[in-house]
């Protein structure tokens, strides 16, 4: 049982892009569209993926929107335990310069969860800057394990939670068709430790990331978006990546997307995605598969979302 845990903790990190793990939730993307792009979207997220991504650009939604995305992982060492992602958010404008998102998103299996709620805030400060701000309770929980030759595990029927807050800038530069976004996750760097380990300040520390990205509309069917990536901003393991992304119409209504980082290089430590898109009417059905390539074992995640403007 102990190594199936094993299994399912670091295949956790293969949903998040990583092979961590131990996963910043927000780390795993939560849209299709999002996760096709790389989740290089920091500057040009415009539907609920906001909410996760940078609450900025709730300032760019219209209409209300109801949004759901499940991930499903194929690995052939945890066949029953239902490993994967599931998204929920709902954001709708308040009058012209106010926006609400609301958002929650398990990743996990029966045997290992960790979960975030989510309530975003955007604000238009001028016609072209928005402010976003969320509040989240981030909380892991684990269920029962047996025994391993009559000793108990500690993590059994466990779990821990904290609140953090993340802060979001998106600004429409004087340059037609282009944006640039900011994202500062965990601004607060809470700690989820298991309680066994509070007395340390440092255990379970969720360390602060900056996103910063700029998105350019080529013209009305495609874009590009460029996005730097530093994790653990103030801390001793910072790590940093670029990741690309583009999407472009292949008719109307159906998008091809494709994104990744560290593609090329040699510790082969970044990730390839691509997807498609559909939009029929106010409904939007988009599809993701990602794949981490340090870790070939698996045959990647497949992500889909449906999401309803109304």
């Amino acid at each position: 049982m102990r190594i199936k845990f094993g299994i399912v903790c670091a295949l956790i990190g293969l949903i998040a892009g990583s092979s961590e793990a131990v996963v910043n939730i927000q780390n795993v993307g939560a849209g299709a569209r999002s996760q096709a792009l790389g989740n290089s979207v920091v500057a040009v997220v415009d539907n609920a993926d906001a909410i996760f991504e940078n609450p900025a650009g709730l300032g760019q939604i219209e209409s209300k929107q109801l949004a759901y995305t499940n991930v499903s992982l194929f690995f052939g060492g945890i066949e029953g335990d239902n490993l994967g992602q599931h998204v929920v958010s709902y954001v709708q404008p308040l009058g012209s310069k106010l926006g609400l998102g609301l958002g929650y998103e398990r990743i996990g299996s029966e045997l290992m969860s960790e979960n975030g709620a989510f309530l975003s805030l955007s604000y238009k400060l001028t016609q072209g800057l928005s402010m976003g701000l969320s509040g989240k309770f981030l909380f892991w929980k684990v269920g029962t394990i047996p025994p391993d030759n009559g000793t108990p595990d500690p993590l059994s029927g466990q779990g821990a939670g904290n609140i953090g807050v993340d802060l979001g800038l998106m600004w429409k530069s004087p340059f037609k068709g282009a944006q640039v976004g900011l994202m500062l996750k965990n601004l607060n760097q809470p700690s989820v430790a298991y309680k066994a380990v509070k007395s340390d300040p440092d255990a379970g520390k969720l360390p602060m990331d900056v996103h910063l990205g700029i998105g350019y509309q080529l013209n009305a069917q495609s874009l590009v978006a460029v996005q730097y990536v530093r994790r653990d901003l103030t801390g001793e393991e910072s790590d940093s990546r670029l990741v690309v992304g583009g999407e472009t119409t292949l008719v109307e209504g159906l998008m091809l997307r494709a994104g990744g980082s560290k593609i090329f290089e040699e510790d082969a430590r970044g990730d390839l995605n691509a997807g498609l898109g559909y939009q029929w009417n106010k409904l939007w059905f988009d599809y993701a598969y990602h794949i981490p390539l340090d870790l070939t074992e698996t045959n990647g995640a497949h992500r889909f979302s449906f999401a309803y403007d109304f």
